[in-house]
């Protein structure tokens, strides 16, 4: 009996590190961050100079009124205050565009990484469902005895083989964790239930094979193998 070894695909690991589109990205983020923690910082020194400042103005004020000195020429006390509320409205109309505009890329990423992850479920479900769909299919080949000679009837019937199969593995709560499994495994439990010879899919250790029809060279071999053989000794019997 022929066997074949059933592969058990795995996820693509490249689809778990960024592109360089999205690296790029992410290092303008990171960068996006600390400037927006710098420019927080900033603003709150600058309140803070602020209030320092119209303390000051305020004590300047109180004593050219109570003392009745007077300010000297070109003396403001509040005109520091007006740079500073300048360069304060300066840092948060700049500090409000880079959180705008750091939302808006650090959603893009978060969006890209996620189809991203989608797409490699979805290549995986399908490598996964192609191994699984190969061994049946060449099981029952083997079993229904279709070979080389494929009948409409042969396909006909494991076409119905297959669509059971993805019956199984949407209805059945047993299957519902088949892409976390070995392949094998699933083809295992596919063959019992959709009433293949329990020899169909077989385990050998950590490996897991399925039946399969034998390739024209094997049959050949085979074929020259038994040509190759003595005939049977021919026993006379004496009288």
């Amino acid at each position: 009996m022929t066997y074949h070894r059933i592969p058990t695909p795995q996820p693509s690991p490249e689809a778990e590190i960024d592109t360089p589109g999205m690296a790029a990205s992410a290092a303008f983020i990171e960068g996006c961050e600390e400037d927006l923690a710098m420019l927080t910082r900033a603003a709150r020194i600058t309140m803070e100079l602020m209030e320092a400042q119209n303390d000051y103005a305020r004590s300047r004020l109180a004593a050219a009124a109570r003392d009745g000195a007077p300010l000297k020429p070109g003396e403001d006390p509040t005109a520091p205050l007006n740079k500073l509320a300048q360069t304060l409205r300066r840092t948060l109309a700049l500090k409000k565009m880079l959180a705008e505009d750091l939302e808006k890329r650090r959603a893009g990423l978060v969006a890209e990484r996620a189809t991203r992850s989608a797409q490699r479920t979805r290549d995986h479900r399908r490598a996964v469902k192609g191994e699984i769909d190969s061994a049946l299919t060449e099981a029952f080949t083997a079993v229904y005895g279709d070979g080389d000679d494929e009948t409409d009837e042969g396909d006909a019937l494991c076409r119905e083989m297959l669509a059971d199969k993805e019956n199984l593995l949407v209805d059945l709560e047993a299957f519902n964790d088949y892409l976390t499994r070995p392949v094998g495994e699933t083809v295992a439990m596919l063959c019992v239930a959709l009433g293949l010879p329990a020899d169909t899919c077989v385990r050998e250790g950590d490996i897991w094979l399925a039946r399969r029809a034998p390739s024209p060279y094997e049959t050949f071999r085979e074929t020259r193998a038994a040509q190759a053989r003595p005939p049977p000794a021919t026993t006379v019997c004496s009288p």
